[in-house]
């Protein structure tokens, strides 16, 4: 069991530092997201990245600049995109309450996180 324990924690620190390579090549708010937030990830699950920034470009430009690693996810919000997702609790919301805040140059994490943890607590009563 433990040999099975150490190996899911090296796969998840794996995963950190992908999403790690994405934070430090952006300025802006930046979480771990999907199953690896979550801890329900195997050896085939993707790196999911939240990346809330200043963009002004349209979805499909902004991230041409980003050195992407294979596995990796990212989803580009700009912050209102971000606050209108957790504001109307669309799904990216649950993925935002469980996130792992890997970066917050905004300093709008803490928001985001409490905003969309509401979600979950509407969507549990």
């Amino acid at each position: 069991m433990e040999k099975i324990i150490e190996w899911r924690r090296r796969l998840r620190d794996r995963a950190i530092e992908l999403a790690k390579l994405i934070a430090g090549e952006v300025n802006g708010t930046v979480l771990l997201v999907g199953s690896y937030a979550r801890g329900d990830f195997n050896v085939d699950s993707d790196v999911d990245v939240l990346v809330v920034a200043e963009f002004t470009e349209p979805p499909h430009r902004r991230l041409l600049n980003i050195n992407m690693p294979p596995n990796v996810e990212v989803i580009a919000l700009n912050i209102h995109e971000a606050i209108n997702a957790v504001g109307k609790c669309y799904p990216i919301a649950h993925d935002i309450a469980l996130g792992v805040v890997l970066k917050d140059d905004l300093g709008i994490a803490r928001e985001l996180i409490e905003h969309a943890r509401r979600c979950i607590r509407l969507s549990n009563s």
